[in-house]
């Protein structure tokens, strides 16, 4: 029988998962430039993404013309050029490049304990992790349950590489998580977003790990509730962009003390990991609670660390150093500009090749299938 749905306008098709830390990210940039998109579950099992080149990070998005993109700092730069209005990068190259600096560590850094802890407290995978299981049957023919059981196993297994376990999540959590919490919240207190009266490309990275984990999962809620209620304020104005009015970024060179304390928090932990993992290949993480971990940097990370010393070279000036040494950082800039890469060219859909932190779930599931019938690749 004849469909009697009328057709669509031609929009974007972006697969992934509404409790998927990167979708988040990307979703809260579309409805806030109304960039018109279709949302689509996804485990990752799509042939026609992998024939494309996809190389599993979600999320990946169909282009109206039928082609695929991914990764999602590299898509919202590509987005811009062809949906200019409203702008979301600062014009000031100060605030632009502490942009970048924040949405740096954003996706690199504490993604991180929103995946510990999701997977390394029951609480929190009773709800996020079921919620996850739940919409991979859209793709995983199973019983929840066992979508579940495949999805927790896969998803735990990838912990440990990027430096976060059972037995040391409490210190990612009272040491690098909560203290961040604490400070985004007392800055955004007193501003909507994190420059001023709209937001920039920084708060659509703080965006999708609030949405998807830090709000959503019971026990991380209960810390934001206790910790920074702006940042519950803050997700929700991006999360319904319609309701909101918007106004100007903050004046060039009036970065604020809130500012400054928020990149200082990265010159604990962050920088001096990335800073040496990706010159050495490897860095360790010392807590104050006498825990430590070696964390290797992937390429991916590499890539990206050059790619922002690359964007210092181009937006660096007295008055960017001036910023950054007030909060202790410069050095992690000014010492390293001989590591700087390329500035990467966004005019097509972009397909990096790199952009792979682990397999998808289905994947996993297939490998453990093939080791039961003494068949492991």
């Amino acid at each position: 029988m004849p469909s009697d749905r009328k057709p669509r306008a031609a929009s974007y098709r972006v697969y992934g998962m509404t409790q998927s830390y990167f979708t988040r990210k990307l979703t809260g940039y579309l409805d806030y430039k109304a960039i018109p998109y279709l949302m689509r579950r996804f485990a990752g099992a799509n042939r026609a993404a992998r024939e494309a080149g996809w190389p599993g990070a979600m999320p990946v998005v169909k282009t109206p013309d039928g082609g695929f993109m991914w990764d999602t700092t590299a898509m919202i730069h590509h987005l811009e050029s062809r949906f200019p209005e409203p702008r979301v990068f600062p014009a000031d190259p100060v605030l632009r490049f502490i942009d970048y600096v924040l949405e740096d560590a954003l996706d690199e850094w504490f993604y991180r304990p929103a995946v510990g802890s999701r997977w390394f407290y029951e609480e929190n995978h009773r709800v996020g992790g079921w919620e996850l299981a739940r919409d991979a049957t859209h793709e995983l023919e199973v019983p929840c349950d066992q979508a579940y059981a495949v999805v927790k196993a896969h998803v735990t297994a990838t912990c440990e590489p990027f430096g976060v376990t059972a037995a040391n999540i409490d210190s990612w959590i009272g040491e690098i998580l909560r203290p961040w919490l604490r400070l985004t919240g007392a800055h955004l207190a007193s501003h909507p977003y994190f420059f001023g009266a709209r937001p920039s490309l920084s708060d659509f990275a703080f965006f999708g790990g609030n949405a998807a984990h830090f709000i959503n999962d019971p026990l991380c809620r209960r810390w934001v509730d206790a910790d920074a209620r702006a940042i519950i304020t803050h997700t929700h104005r991006i999360m319904e962009p319609e309701d909101q009015g918007f106004g100007e970024w903050m004046a060039a060179g009036g970065v604020p003390e809130t500012m400054i304390a928020i990149l200082a928090e990265l010159g604990r932990f962050y920088l001096p990991w990335v800073s040496r993992a990706v010159v050495d290949g490897n860095a360790e993480l010392v807590f104050a609670s006498g825990q430590r971990i070696e964390i290797a940097a992937t390429p991916f990370l590499a890539e990206a660390r050059a790619t922002l010393l690359a964007r210092y070279a181009k937006y660096r000036s007295d008055a960017l150093d001036a910023v950054l040494e007030r909060a202790g950082i410069r050095s992690y800039f000014a010492d390293y500009v001989n590591y700087a890469g390329m500035l990467p060219s966004y005019d097509k859909p972009p397909r990096p090749a790199l952009n792979r932190p682990f397999g998808p779930p289905w994947e996993t599931e297939r490998r453990a299938d093939a080791r039961k019938a003494g068949n492991g690749d």
